[in-house]
């Protein structure tokens, strides 16, 4: 599948595949992409779950890519949408990988999605043991971001649509205290939780919301928050280090 070119924003931080598994990771990603579907159109396009800035770090090296993220890439560049059969059953389907099952069997993205899958499965389960023996950041106290805040207003406006904000706990049962924190600014939901909430709100919703929208805004408006607390601690750190 050949459609655009393949365009990198200016300068791009090059992946070093000698500088360790993520950089390597990164190198081989970007190589896979040369030649099919650009970055940006598939950034743009409707059925993309993540941001155009989380797309080309992946392809950097500089940070640990979601599987969304990676998700999003592999199913233009080893899968083809335009392949996929969507009237299969998907209830038990993993959301962020389930385009692959939607394949037609014998479909040589099936096993390239998988393999891709599997192996940042193993690098993102290696960085975490190595978090684990690493130094805790030093805890500081930030304010709620304004990326955050953009979240919590997206939350309250899908919950408002089921008329039954005030009473939360009818829809999302056991969820609706993890509900509680978000609006209060406690916590981010991750992109899977942003899913299994849509879902549990489903049959609450006005019939005409386009659910797929609705669940990448949020997604989308998540992803944000999680920047923009990164954000404010790492400059809370810097603060407080300046001034020790």
């Amino acid at each position: 599948m050949s459609r655009g070119k393949w365009h990198m924003p200016a300068r791009p931080r090059l992946p070093d595949p000698e500088q360790g598994p993520l950089q390597r990771f990164a190198y081989d990603l970007r190589e896979l992409g040369r030649g099919k579907v650009s970055v940006g159109w598939i950034a743009g396009h409707e059925q993309t779950p993540v941001s155009r800035a989380a797309l080309y770090a992946a392809l950097s090296g500089t940070r640990l890519p979601t599987a969304e993220t990676i998700s999003a890439l592999l199913r233009w560049w080893v899968g083809n949408p335009a392949d996929e059969v969507p009237d299969k059953d998907e209830t038990y389907a993993e959301p962020t990988w389930a385009w692959i099952e939607r394949l037609p069997r014998g479909h040589e993205g099936r096993r390239l999605a998988t393999e891709w899958r599997m192996q940042h499965a193993s690098i993102v389960r290696n960085i975490e043991q190595e978090r684990d023996y690493r130094p805790k950041a030093q805890r500081v106290t930030i304010a709620v971001p304004r990326e955050q805040e953009r979240f919590i207003a997206e939350l309250h406006k899908l919950l408002q649509l089921t008329g039954l904000e005030n009473e939360p706990w009818l829809m999302l049962g056991s969820y609706s205290s993890r509900v509680e924190r978000y609006l209060a600014g406690e916590a981010i939901p991750t992109d899977t939780t942003c899913w299994n909430l849509v879902e549990l709100l489903i049959d609450f919703l006005p019939s005409d919301v386009d659910l797929l929208d609705v669940t990448t805004r949020l997604r989308r408006s998540a992803e944000a928050a999680r920047a923009g607390r990164v954000r404010q601690r790492r400059f809370a750190r810097n603060r407080r280090t300046s001034s020790s």
